[in-house]
């Protein structure tokens, strides 16, 4: 059977950052559905989006550009949540069917405003994002990247996640901004809330929304404390 081509109809002048959006969020969700960076090619993307291939190039310079973008994208829109919890933005809700509307809004929201509740808030935004953006979260932290250097690569968006829990610990009291300690201590508190994070998402069926904000905030109050 011959293969479909749906071509996507041609963009008018002003419209080429329309098309590409259009061509980045094809490659997230192919980069996401394969879970390997090496599977992925132009041709697909071009596929997916309705183009020729060529079309491409007039906005990404190879692949490895391409993907570059995509991953840093992902990772600057979970950057901007987590501040967004820590600076008291608007609580993040969900319909899950296994909680009610009463969880929705984690408790930290209705605290007083403070360097310790905007780090819980933080936390439990991280919750939330993993678990209603698998496939966004997957693309960030589960996909098989090629290995090996790259021409003028900056440096990997992971640790602008790592940045945002370095200002949340040194914002709380005792002036930890002076202390060696603090990026040890953030990277100590997102490795660890990532991993129960992981494993909830592994496991969707036994372990619901409020045991994994619960296991969050037992985490914050063990490493603070300490």
């Amino acid at each position: 059977m011959a293969e479909t081509f749906k071509r996507r109809a041609p963009s008018q002048w002003g419209e080429g950052g329309a098309l590409k959006e259009e061509i980045l969020a094809a490659a997230a969700r192919l980069l996401a559905e394969s879970g390997r960076e090496e599977a992925l090619s132009l041709r697909a993307v071009a596929r997916e989006v309705g183009i020729a291939a060529p079309s491409i190039y007039l906005h990404f310079k190879d692949r490895s550009d391409l993907v570059a973008t995509v991953t840093r994208r992902a990772y600057e829109k979970l950057v901007a949540e987590l501040r967004e919890a820590r600076d008291g933005g608007t609580p993040h809700t969900t319909h899950s069917p296994h909680t009610s509307h009463a969880t929705h809004t984690s408790h930290a929201s209705r605290a007083p405003h403070t360097p310790r509740t905007a780090l819980r808030a933080m936390a439990h935004r991280y919750c939330t994002f993993a678990l209603e953006n698998p496939r966004r979260f997957r693309l960030m932290f589960g996909v098989e990247r090629i290995v090996g250097p790259r021409e003028d690569s900056p440096r990997h968006p992971v640790w602008l996640v790592l940045g945002a829990w370095e200002e949340a610990l040194a914002a709380l009291p005792g002036d930890r901004s002076g202390q060696v300690g603090t990026g040890q201590d953030a990277l100590l508190l997102w490795s660890a809330l990532h991993g129960i994070v992981t494993i909830a998402m592994a496991l969707p069926y036994e372990v619901d929304r409020r045991g994994l904000i619960q296991r969050a905030d037992d985490l914050l109050d063990r490493i603070v404390a300490g």
